[in-house]
């Protein structure tokens, strides 16, 4: 498996940006007049306006054929879950076809109709793997005596701690030594925040200047660790393997921020990820029980 991006079509109109795709639909006739892509229209109102597929959470396009030649003739595509769409009708210079793939944007050119399109995917695309459901991660550690702002929307929370474990797990994304399973992994890690949120990001930087805005405009509430302790912020997460082998985390609840002894291991708490590496270095009772488990620093606290 691999990320492709491929451009298909011929050089007219004007570029329309890529976005990740939650609906998308067609206008038609001889040849492909425009894409209608997350409810905006690309290309011209010339042909018929086709029905537009609604994407479920865990739909994607695997499958597309496409004729071209200065501009897109026919596009024929089918998703995840079994939906086909034929629109245009044959022409061109030559077709094209992708199978066993995962869309993860699509954008192009456009005028009158539909020039040009260009689709970022995964090739050869298999799922990752769910190896665990609804385990506890350590996403940020409130050292004693320090005040942080915390968000009090919980959608703002939960968008947040995600990027945490995407800067962990995707660091290499800004090294030059970049793993093919770690690119892939993030591929699924994006199409997931999208559907999660709501959003249409495809890169890391999207998604840190989504935060950023979201987290400027929402109301903060003061927090500092009562004496002798620390805070923690904790997050229930789902942790997959890619089927190049990386361990990779997505979050299912909000996070949640406690106050824990410095001198004492944690109590009543179930083994956890520590994805910031200072767990055992503000706590130091709990150092014997570190290990590594799935690629990260991992604290055994039951058996």
């Amino acid at each position: 498996m691999s990320i492709q991006t491929i451009a298909i079509g011929g050089d007219g109109g004007k570029s329309f940006e890529e976005k990740t795709v939650r609906s998308i639909g067609f206008r038609s006739g001889e040849r492909v007049d425009a894409i209608i892509l997350n409810g905006e229209r690309h290309g011209g109102n010339g042909g018929k306006e086709r029905p537009i597929f609604e994407m479920q959470s865990d739909e994607y396009i695997d499958e597309m054929t496409i004729w071209r030649g200065g501009r897109i003739h026919r596009i024929k595509l089918t998703t995840s879950r079994g939906r086909a769409m034929d629109v245009g009708q044959s022409g061109g210079k030559q077709s094209i076809t992708l199978k066993d793939i995962r869309v993860l944007g699509i954008g192009g050119k456009s005028g009158e109709e539909l020039d040009k399109l260009r689709i970022r995917y995964i090739e050869n695309y298999k799922a990752s793997d769910l190896i665990e459901t609804g385990v506890s991660a350590v996403v940020s550690v409130i050292p004693q005596g320090q005040r942080i702002e915390v968000s009090t929307s919980q959608r703002v929370s939960k968008l947040s701690a995600t990027r945490q474990l995407m800067e962990t797990v995707f660091r290499f994304e800004t090294s030059t030594e970049t793993s093919a399973g770690a690119s892939n992994a993030f591929g699924e890690f994006s199409a997931k925040v999208n559907t999660t949120f709501g959003l249409e990001v495809t890169s890391q930087t999207e998604i840190n200047e989504q935060v950023e805005t979201e987290e400027t405009s929402t109301e903060t509430m003061s927090y500092t660790p009562p004496r002798g302790q620390v805070g923690l912020e904790i997050v229930q997460v789902d942790v997959f393997r890619s089927q190049d082998g990386l361990a990779w985390m997505f979050p299912t609840t909000e996070p949640a921020i406690v106050s824990v002894s410095q001198s004492e291991p944690l109590a009543n708490h179930a083994n956890l990820y520590d994805m910031t590496g200072l767990l055992g270095l503000h706590i130091p009772a709990m150092a014997g029980q570190k290990t590594s488990h799935n690629g990260y620093d991992y604290f055994r606290m039951t058996d």
